[in-house]
């Protein structure tokens, strides 16, 4: 038997989802580009409800500073892995991280920071007084990884022949020199316990090597070794070519360095 044509059901079409979006005329309040969703499209601001309660907005506030899943320390995260934070911002994944200056610069204030905490218990373990005020130090930090940093960067563009641009090549330095700022800065918490452990150096017995040859020159050998793990990841090719590259950039930034901090005029 034929079914009538006008009895046929027909399904009604299935309708996606509308997601929820700010009422027709919202406007950023910062731009004043028109919203289509919880941040601006054009300047990456987000949504802000201006009779939203206090409490509520000092959640939020506590959120964005202490987020454990936050930008910082995903950077932080990211940049224990040699060369994976500069492969990342040469990819063009930028925004889930912090940008290479300011990791730069917070890797220097850790530094600069670790001394000024440091600096007490040195002069009791060693007995004497350290010269040089901590505005003395922070320059010499600053000038010292600043001329590092564009020693690397421009040295490791001409080794590799200017495959990368130069601009590349200063971002994979300012990664590079934040990790090993950082580095140091740990070394000298473990050597600061140490000191703490003994009290002053006429304590540690005699068959104890010193600091210098028990912490400070072994840690050249895992910070050398990140460089150039940095640098292979980054460039590619094979270690016995990753190797003494490294070993030529990093020379030369150790030469530019110590001829800005102790052969320039005062």
């Amino acid at each position: 038997m034929e079914v009538p044509p006008s009895s046929l059901s027909v399904a009604a079409p299935v309708q996606a989802p509308v997601a929820d979006v700010p009422a027709t005329g919202a406007a950023c309040l910062n731009c004043g580009a028109p919203l289509g969703a919880a941040y601006c499209g054009a300047c990456g601001q987000r949504s802000v409800d201006l009779g939203e309660s206090t409490w509520q907005t000092i959640r939020e506030a506590f959120s964005d500073a202490f987020d454990l899943d936050g930008r910082v320390l995903r950077t932080v995260r990211a940049l224990k892995t040699p060369g994976q934070l500069t492969l990342e911002f040469v990819r063009g994944r930028r925004m889930p991280y912090v940008g290479p200056l300011k990791i730069f610069l917070f890797a220097g204030a850790a530094l600069t920071t670790t001394w000024i905490l440091t600096r007490g218990i040195d002069m009791h373990y060693y007995g004497f007084t350290l010269k040089g005020s901590s505005s003395q130090y922070i320059d010499n930090v600053v000038r010292g990884s600043l001329t590092g940093c564009v020693a690397v960067g421009f040295g490791s563009w001409v080794l590799t022949r200017g495959r990368r641009r130069l601009l590349d090549e200063m971002v994979f330095a300012l990664h590079v020199v934040a990790a090993l700022l950082l580095l140091v800065a740990a070394v000298v918490w473990l050597g600061t316990a140490w000191k703490l452990i003994w009290g002053t150096a006429a304590a540690v017995p005699s068959g104890v090597p010193a600091l210098p040859f028990l912490l400070y020159l072994p840690s050249l050998v895992p910070g050398l070794a990140y460089v150039a793990a940095a640098d292979r990841r980054v460039h590619g090719g094979a270690w016995w070519v990753a190797i003494p590259r490294v070993l030529i950039f990093t020379t030369l930034a150790l030469a530019v360095i110590w001829a800005v901090l102790f052969m320039s005029p005062a």
